[in-house]
């Protein structure tokens, strides 16, 4: 089970930081923990510094190129593949469009699941704490990015959908109990995932102004929720008895393995003429699109790997499902 150096979680409440172990089946890891006040003081100065109003920090009416991308060309799903080699210059552009709009699709779902997943986790904290304002805080941030998503999706003439019916039930049924270390540690997954393609679109000046500006404000703000996600997920895996860890990262790397297939929508390939069931085949079998997969979550993956998240049965899940290198 997960276990702390003497005096490091309860005998000394009041040190800001300090350092605690978790056994797993690879050997000890080292985890190094900070008051959830000392962290949360920091990401509310943070906030108070560096936070965005889309409504008025985002030029809606920028004109959009057609001959411009709206992601890099190497992030679309069907890059360096035959289909990928058979379409016009037009329709890769109009492909990079649909799958920018299905990601901000799949992010608005997911951000709502956080959401509710967040309240609960206030609900349960002392309502005067840094804690608690933070992750109201979070909520602020993540209500108006689903807006600032879901009025990117019309600006770009397209309209948002739900993921598979599978997904969005599970969804709807995961928020039902409250368990903070999946939450968190899902948090971690889904936002990793979004930041590393939105780091490779808002500097490239061959993109999309508009996508530019909405990618960056997501950048900018997200990294302040994965540090709350990070540490929180750190202080739940130290207190976590081995068998509960083991089989809250199982569950959630089955829950990514799941998640990570519903990020293209079938209506990206069905807008450029492909047949979305074979398209989608095409894509998973590419190995620079699981390459690319692996690549999006190699800061999160490498986290869970340094924390004890990948210990047991979760690592294999990740790695056939080809978000994780062998």
């Amino acid at each position: 089970m997960a276990t702390s150096a003497p005096g490091s979680v309860t005998d000394r409440p009041r040190a800001s930081t300090w350092t605690a172990q978790v056994r797993c089946k690879d050997g000890n890891h080292t985890l190094e923990l900070t008051d959830r006040e000392v962290v949360a003081e920091r990401l509310l100065r943070a906030s108070r510094k560096h936070s965005f109003d889309p409504d008025m920090d985002v030029d809606w009416d920028a004109p959009q190129d057609p001959d411009r991308f709206y992601m890099p060309p190497q992030l679309v799903s069907l890059y360096e593949t035959p289909l990928w080699e058979k379409l016009t210059h037009r329709q890769r552009v109009e492909l990079s469009k649909r799958e920018m709009c299905s990601i901000a699709s799949f992010g608005i779902w997911s951000e709502l699941l956080l959401m509710q997943g967040l309240i609960q986790h206030a609900y349960r904290n002392r309502y005067d704490s840094g804690h608690f304002a933070y992750a109201l805080t979070e909520v602020a941030d993540e209500c108006r990015h689903s807006k600032m998503f879901g009025q990117m999706v019309r600006t770009c003439g397209l309209k948002t959908h739900r993921v598979h019916r599978v997904p969005f039930a599970i969804g709807k049924a995961v928020n039902a109990v409250y368990d903070p270390m999946p939450m968190f540690a899902g948090v971690l997954a889904v936002e990793e995932f979004t930041d590393a393609f939105q780091r490779l679109t808002f500097p490239d000046e061959e993109i999309q102004p508009l996508i530019r500006q909405v990618t960056r404000i997501h950048v900018i703000e997200e990294a302040r929720h994965i540090k709350y996600a990070r540490e929180e997920l750190k202080r739940l895996i130290v207190r976590a008895p081995a068998v509960q860890r083991r089989l809250a990262s199982y569950g959630l790397a089955q829950g990514i393995r799941l998640m990570s297939s519903q990020v293209v929508h079938p209506s990206c390939y069905r807008g450029v003429g492909l047949d979305p069931a074979f398209a989608r085949r095409v894509a998973l079998r590419s190995p620079h699109r699981r390459a690319t997969m692996a690549w999006s979550f190699r800061k999160c993956t490498a986290f869970f790997d340094e924390v004890g998240y990948l210990d047991g049965a979760a690592r294999d899940v990740w790695i056939k499902a080809g978000l994780l290198a062998a």
